[in-house]
């Protein structure tokens, strides 16, 4: 899939960032009060994951070697985990500041996307991913909509 090392650390910092966000929502769902946002958080998590995973394996069916596990990958998501961890549990905050990290996946989607310089093959890959990343943020959008209106 990837053509050249341009792709490869493109897809590796968009792994950083999904890895990140899934370890932020996996967080926040811990620090919500109600079941309805803790599940929520929780399956976008799972779905962080999924598109993590998805990008490795892309990068692995290349041939181009095992991405960098997050560990080892910059994770530009993980200061705000750590601010996080002070923050009440009340719902409609965990949702706000999850809603923030969804913004700054989706923003780095969104960049690779307008990057001429990614492969079409590559762009391919980012936009099948950016499509859960881009549902699975509408719906953390509604349900903070939701939390404000009191619902």
């Amino acid at each position: 899939m990837p053509a050249s090392q341009h792709d490869v650390d493109r897809l590796t910092t968009l792994i950083a960032y999904a890895s990140a966000n899934a370890d932020a929502c996996f967080e926040a769902a811990n620090d919500a009060e109600g079941f309805r946002v803790a599940a929520s958080l929780a399956h976008r998590a799972q779905e962080r994951r999924a598109v993590a995973a998805h990008l490795r394996g892309c990068l692995q069916q290349d041939g181009s070697g095992e991405a960098p596990s997050s560990a080892s990958s910059p994770a530009p998501v993980a200061p705000r985990v750590e601010a996080r961890r002070g923050v009440g549990p009340a719902d409609a905050r965990v949702v706000e500041m999850a809603g923030r990290d969804e913004d700054e996946l989706q923003a780095a989607f969104e960049s690779a996307l307008d990057d001429d310089a990614l492969s079409p093959q590559a762009r391919m890959v980012v936009l099948k991913a950016y499509v859960a990343v881009r549902t699975g943020g509408d719906q953390m959008r509604d349900l903070h909509r939701s939390l404000q209106a009191g619902a």
